[in-house]
């Protein structure tokens, strides 16, 4: 086992490999009483096609990774996980990205005793014909309860314009047609590939004895009779860098119109830059346009232009996406606004080394919150395999003429808008 500290702070994170490939973090917050731990596969539901154990080609209906993740807490032994870790007042659940899925759990009560469940039943896949075709009336409902709401209507819709053929474009639920299509042939298929080892992450913080867990973890029956797969072999999907759609309206039950405008990035557009360079870079960026001090907030609310926007970045296989989701009666006018700011950007140092200072002092506020570390470090693995807890560093480290060479290479003009209008207009 291993040791480093946190952006050379007084906070300690210690981590090992098992032989079989996971990965373990854990990180001890000696003035907490809770703690909090994630154990997580990179496979979410953007992974539909794929090479399984034998090397036969796969290809899930979409919806396989999340209907996985709900089959995964109905267990052989009839034991349910969620009553197990509530007698000792310990919460858990589960959730499904594009490139992830997690299970997590957090409390202060028993913690060697509730990671050990968690190894458990993640461990001990049961699926059968029964308990598959049950499952599709519950996520049936939960795909029929999202289908009318205006949020996830956007990000449904906008994904479906960016993208040709990365399965992103798909919902992660599924649909209802895709759900029915779903096997148990399908989900061991997806299990036995991706919930390896080898391809998971456990992180742990909080209130931890870190010998005792290592010890726990070592020595976990279930874990440790698992073996490696050496390699995981997806499909590459080759998609074009222009949107496939640029505009779409929908007609909703709202008051106010609802607008996404987003742009679609192709990263290799950033040869000389790392992938956190690249995130971080654009983060100062987006920073800039659009965040709670720009010109762009100060104009928008002066002139009422919106009732309220939020700038979200986003990492899909090779792009990256920005989104910019805002309420105006006044769209028209907001969404040249946000063209504009998108146009002959120029970031002045004062305003540069500004927004580094404000990023490092809430660096510093988050290394005391068990949660965001855990959530960050696991976070980090996912996107990048690796954790990056000198971000302090790398923050001071980013520099006004690597960030002009940056804008350069910053390609904004495959856009897309999505709106949402009142069904009376």
């Amino acid at each position: 086992m291993k040791k480093i500290n946190f952006n050379n702070l007084d906070q300690e994170l210690y981590y090992f490999t098992l032989k079989n490939g996971l990965r373990v973090y854990l990180v001890p917050f000696l003035n907490k009483k809770n703690y909090y731990a994630i154990l997580g596969t990179k496979y979410g539901s953007m992974d539909i096609e794929f090479l399984n154990n034998e090397g036969k080609k796969v290809k899930s209906p979409y919806g396989t990774a999340h209907f996985l993740e709900h089959k995964m807490f109905e267990q052989e032994s009839g034991v349910d996980p969620f009553k197990f870790f509530s007698k000792s007042g310990v919460n858990a659940n589960a959730s499904t990205t594009f490139n992830n899925t997690r299970y997590y759990i957090w409390g202060v009560n028993k913690i060697e005793e509730n990671i050990s469940y968690l190894l458990d039943f993640v461990f001990s896949p049961y699926f059968t014909d029964s308990n598959v075709q049950k499952e599709k009336g519950i996520i049936k409902e939960e795909i029929l309860m999202y289908e009318d709401d205006p949020e996830w209507a956007l990000d449904d819709t906008m994904r479906k314009n960016l993208f040709y053929y990365l399965p992103v474009k798909e919902k992660i639920a599924g649909t209802v047609e895709s759900i029915q299509e779903i096997q148990k042939e399908d989900l061991y298929n997806a299990y036995n590939t991706f919930y390896n080892p080898s391809n998971m992450y456990l992180v742990i913080g909080g209130n931890i004895e870190v010998e005792k867990l290592e010890k726990l973890i070592k020595n976990h029956e279930k874990l440790n009779s698992i073996k490696k797969i050496e390699k995981i072999t997806r499909k590459e999907y080759q998609e074009p860098s222009d949107v496939k759609e640029e505009f779409k309206e929908l007609f909703m039950n709202v008051t106010v119109p609802k607008i996404r405008f987003s742009t679609k990035v192709k990263e290799s557009n950033f040869q000389d830059f790392s992938k956190i360079e690249i995130n971080m870079y654009l983060g100062i960026i987006m920073s800039s346009l659009f965040g709670s001090t720009s010109d762009f907030k100060e104009y928008v609310t002066n002139e009422r232009l919106t009732t309220g926007f939020y700038v979200e970045k986003n990492n899909f296989d090779s792009y990256l996406t920005i989104d910019i989701t805002a309420e105006s009666d006044k769209a028209d006018i907001l969404i040249e606004e946000i063209k504009k700011n998108l146009k002959n950007i120029k970031i002045k140092k004062a305003d540069f080394e500004r927004i580094k200072k404000v990023w490092i002092a809430s660096e510093i506020r988050m290394i005391d919150n068990v949660e965001l570390t855990v959530d960050n470090i696991y976070s980090d693995l996912i996107l990048y395999d690796d954790v990056y807890v000198n971000r302090i560093e790398l923050i001071k480290e980013l520099d006004i003429k690597k960030l002009n060479k940056f804008i350069k290479c910053l390609d904004l003009t495959n856009q897309s808008l999505v709106m949402v209008l009142p069904k009376n207009k």
